[in-house]
C-alpha cells in the first residue's frame, strides 16, 4: 500500500454523537496500560481482542450495531467484502497527544485501519510518515501506518473522538 491517508467520503455521525455522552470512558484501561504511547487516551471497546487474534464482543457493541452496519456497507464497497476485526472509540482529550511511534506486530499488516472522526476540532492533527492532515467529523479515512511513524496532536479545546476500525478483507 503506497499511501499514508486514503479518503473514502463521509457518513452521518449524528446517532454516534448522541450515544457518546452515556459511555463509561474509564472502564477499559488495557490500551493505556499496555501501550504507553496511548496513556493519555480513553477507550471504549465494541469489538476488541487484547491479543488481536480473534473478535471479542464488549458491553457497548449492541448499542452501535446500526451505525456499524452502515459503515460495513461502505467498507465492502471501498475496500472489499470483509468483516470487522476490531471497532473501538478512542478519545484524545483536549491538549493531549499520542506521541510518534510505530505499531509493532504482524497483525497490523493483515487489516485495513479505518478512522472515522466523531468529534474533533480544527487544531487536531494526524501525522503518518511526515504527512499531516486534519480529519473532519464524519469523514472516513484509511490510514497506512504499516512500519511508519505516526502521531496525533489535539491542540484544541475539545476532545477528539474517533471510531477506529480494523477491517479484514475476506479470503476470495
Amino acid at each position: 500500500m503506497n499511501f499514508n491517508f486514503k479518503y473514502f467520503g463521509t457518513i452521518d455521525i449524528n446517532s454516534l454523537l448522541e450515544k457518546l455522552e452515556s459511555l463509561d470512558w474509564n472502564r477499559f484501561q488495557f490500551r493505556q496500560i499496555a501501550h504507553k504511547v496511548h496513556a493519555e487516551t480513553l477507550t471504549v471497546p465494541m469489538l476488541f481482542d487484547e491479543k488481536l487474534e480473534s473478535i471479542k464482543i464488549h458491553k457497548d457493541f449492541g448499542r452501535f450495531i446500526p451505525e456499524l452496519e452502515k459503515i460495513k456497507i461502505i467498507l465492502h464497497e471501498k475496500i472489499g467484502k470483509g468483516e470487522f476485526q476490531s471497532a473501538i472509540l478512542i478519545n484524545l482529550p483536549a491538549g493531549k497527544t499520542i506521541k510518534r511511534h510505530i505499531d509493532k506486530g504482524e497483525n497490523f499488516k493483515k487489516y485495513h485501519r479505518i478512522h472515522i472522526p466523531i468529534q474533533t476540532n480544527s487544531k487536531c492533527y494526524f501525522e503518518v510518515d511526515n504527512e499531516i492532515i486534519n480529519m473532519k467529523a464524519g469523514e472516513i479515512w484509511e490510514i497506512n501506518n504499516d512500519d511508519k511513524y505516526h502521531s496525533v496532536e489535539n491542540r484544541g479545546e475539545t476532545d477528539r473522538i474517533h471510531l477506529l476500525i480494523d477491517w479484514k478483507v475476506s479470503n476470495r
